[in-house]
């Protein structure tokens, strides 16, 4: 008996259907039935039965033909099937055993016979199933070691000394051992590496092997051989697992290469636009204080011009900050939360905002953001700069909030400037959108900075946010940022 099979009825005599119920439901099967051939295809196909108890003569469709449609279908062709006819001749039974029936029984049955071959068929079935799902999933493990085997990243599965257990190929090559299938190394996973890379950065690798939130990277500097930079993650590993943690290294060579050389172009190339600006700013500025011996029409031309050179060099500064904006993601020692209001005094006084009251609802000794100092000095600066920006007589009232959230802070900024369309706050964070949307050129700037300030927030696993005020004109834009907790 398994009270967990579920049989399938075939037969268009109620009578016979209510009989094979009550010997099957006392036994704790669950029964299902249907009276024509293609009501029983049809609920084959919906509830997969572990066994069809098949009347021969029906009408429309008999049980030969059910049968062989069943093993046709591949989806139903391994549901076990048991006929039940009043034929007993040989000829019968031959063309069941060719429609594809697992077993027979003749009218009029007897019960007991009948229980036991269901009681037989039910269970060869369970284990048929269990059999298939085993060989299915031992299928998709050796295909996933297939791939893991042929990846082109390393892993390494740690024990709880941290010494290496096993791994495939190309992980016992980046520790510069050939592969020790079921063989412990002797020397845990931080001393092989050591041996062979720069541990980088220090501070992150002095927690090993507890997990961190600051990448760790193995470097072979150039000249050692050829360059080489991985990136290690470290990976918990559930209850049970022959390892304690298993180690991702992905070699991550090309990348750096290719930050380091763009960053080495937009240097050559900021030098290259910044240097002749200056001049030209210097040169035009001394040209204007001199402006009120020239005539008139000329005076004018040199205040354009200078003008001019200023908003070229704003345009020229917030593209390469834009461009710049990956190298302050470069992880530093944080900023203290305690820091934060001066932080935001100071740069609201460099730019002439002074008008700021700044509120904190949770105390701030506790906890620091992730970001580095420069980072967060950006983030701010834009976010001012632009109330100021964009308030209608360059004197905004911001009022900053800081607020906490789990493992978050939320930077609060509202100001007293503008009133923003519902078009304007959906693009806000595009590059290149400005707010200007006659794109005049009278607003300084190419509509960079807000792209660059979701372009940090979102790296740094944080989110920005810019709404409307409520209670009259202005906005409130929200930097949402991780914290760690000091003590870390």
């Amino acid at each position: 008996m398994d009270s967990q099979s579920l049989i399938l009825v075939v037969d268009d005599q109620p009578r016979s259907q209510v009989a094979l119920a009550s010997l099957l439901e006392p036994e704790g099967y669950r029964v299902a039935y249907a009276a024509t051939g293609w009501e029983a295809l049809s609920q084959m196909r919906l509830l997969a039965p572990d066994l069809v108890l098949l009347d021969v003569m029906m009408p429309d469709m008999d049980g030969f033909e059910v049968c062989r449609r069943l093993r046709a279908d591949p989806a139903l062709a391994l549901i076990p099937v048991v006929m039940i006819t009043a034929l007993d001749d040989h000829a019968s039974l031959l063309q069941g055993i060719k429609a594809g029936a697992d077993d027979f029984m003749s009218k009029p049955f007897n019960r007991e016979e009948l229980r036991a071959r269901v009681r037989t068929i039910t269970r060869l079935n369970r284990f048929r199933v269990l059999l298939d799902e085993h060989r299915l999933a031992a299928n998709e493990h050796a295909q996933f070691l297939w791939a893991i085997e042929r990846s082109a990243d390393g892993y390494i599965l740690l024990d709880h000394e941290d010494h290496p257990l096993d791994g495939n190929v190309k992980g016992w090559h980046f520790l510069g051992l050939t592969r020790q299938t079921g063989q412990r190394s002797e020397q845990s996973f931080r001393d092989l590496v050591a041996r062979l890379y720069r541990l980088a950065p220090e501070d992150a690798w002095t927690s090993w092997p507890d997990l961190s939130d600051t990448a760790r990277y193995l470097v072979r500097p150039e000249g050692e051989d050829s360059a080489l930079w991985l990136q290690v993650e470290l990976l918990d590993l559930p209850d049970g697992a022959a390892g304690r943690r298993l180690v991702h290294l992905q070699d991550v060579t090309a990348r750096v290469s290719a930050q380091r050389d763009g960053w080495a172009f937009h240097s050559f190339v900021s030098h290259k636009l910044r240097t002749p600006l200056t001049s030209l700013i210097i040169g035009m500025g001394l040209l204007r204080q001199q402006s009120y011996k020239l005539p008139p029409d000329l005076a004018m031309l040199t205040e354009t011009a200078y003008s001019g050179a200023q908003r070229l060099r704003s345009v020229v500064d917030d593209i390469f900050r834009y461009i710049e904006a990956p190298t302050m993601l470069m992880p530093g020692d944080g900023v203290l939360l305690t820091s934060l209001p001066d932080l935001i005094t100071q740069i609201g006084n460099d730019l002439g905002v002074t008008a700021i009251q700044i509120v904190a609802s949770f105390s701030l000794d506790t906890h620091r953001l992730t970001v580095n100092t420069r980072t967060l000095e950006m983030l701010l600066t834009e976010i001012l700069e632009n109330s100021r920006k964009f308030h209608p007589h360059q004197e905004p009232t911001v009022v900053v909030e800081l607020l906490r959230q789990d493992t978050r802070v939320i930077i609060s900024m509202t100001d007293n400037g503008i009133t923003l369309t519902p078009t304007q706050i959906q693009r806000i964070w595009e590059p290149y959108h400005q707010i200007d949307e006659s794109f005049t050129g009278q607003v300084p700037g190419v509509g960079l900075g807000l792209a660059t300030v979701a372009q940090i927030c979102w790296a740094t696993g944080g989110t920005c946010r810019v709404t409307n005020r409520h209670d009259g004109p202005g906005i409130t834009v929200e930097l949402e940022l991780p914290l760690v907790d000091v003590n870390r």
